[in-house]
């Protein structure tokens, strides 16, 4: 929740060694009347292309996309949750569509909207708080899947000049995901306890819009993190007039 990118901009810059798009890759023109439409239809190209990274640009694969860790943690209101992960796979999000692009050049800001059939978050958590009344705690393997999720991205950047060039770096990433159906499952809820494990299993999923809706500042917050690095690394890499053709 390391993309949920650009889901996506970055991720139509699947380059080559030399930092410039590959030959037969989807290229689209700064001054194109149809820029936004021709971005709309190369990124998921691009991300499907992304499947196994970009080792020359240290950008991870994005079948499954690894992460190391993050913290969640929600102080009020009906859901008081401190979760830790740790070991995260994302599943699925080569998969996403773009439903629309905006790009504003000039202004270095990307906006577009992306929806993903299927994204499953999987990893090790810990685990401690309450859910109304009710008092949870863990620790196990955690699956959140959001099906068809809809995430709105809002890139904002800054011209840098290195060398003769100018690069976009990305100085925020902010990012709103709106699922139309979320699936929890926690293993070892409770130390163990099988029955207690499956009531509050039942019971987050009867919820979950309560419960996702409560953290998702706080998964919104530090995905958006994860995925402004992993555009950076290659609009850091890539001079914008290689990833936005002048000509």
């Amino acid at each position: 929740m390391y993309n949920y990118l650009i889901i996506f901009v970055c991720f139509m810059s699947f380059v080559a060694a030399d930092n410039s798009l590959p030959e037969d890759f989807t290229k689209c023109r700064q001054k194109d009347t149809k820029l936004n439409e021709c971005l709309k239809a190369a990124v998921p190209d691009a991300l499907r292309r992304m499947k196994k990274g970009i080792p020359s640009l240290s950008v991870p694969q994005m079948e499954p996309l690894h992460v190391s860790g993050i913290n969640i943690e929600s102080g009020a209101g009906p859901v008081v949750i401190t979760q830790n992960y740790r070991n995260i796979a994302l599943h699925g999000l080569t998969d996403s569509v773009l439903t629309s692009y905006k790009a504003d050049l000039k202004n270095y800001r990307l906006r577009t909207d992306s929806i993903t059939p299927k994204m499953e978050f999987i990893a090790d958590y810990v685990m401690k708080g309450r859910i109304l009344v009710l008092p949870i705690q863990g620790k196990g393997l955690a699956n959140i899947t959001m099906v068809n999720l809809v995430v709105k991205h809002d890139l904002i950047g800054e011209p840098v000049q290195r060398d003769g060039e100018t690069y976009m770096h990305i100085r925020d990433y902010r990012v709103k995901f709106i699922p139309q159906r979320v699936l929890l499952h926690f293993s070892n809820l409770f130390n163990g306890d099988k029955r207690l494990g499956d009531q509050m299993n039942l019971f987050l999923n009867e919820n979950s819009d309560l419960v996702f809706n409560e953290l998702k500042e706080s998964y919104e917050k530090s995905l958006s993190t994860v995925f402004q690095d992993v555009t950076n690394k290659i609009f850091d890499s890539v001079p914008m007039n290689k990833i936005f053709l002048e000509d």
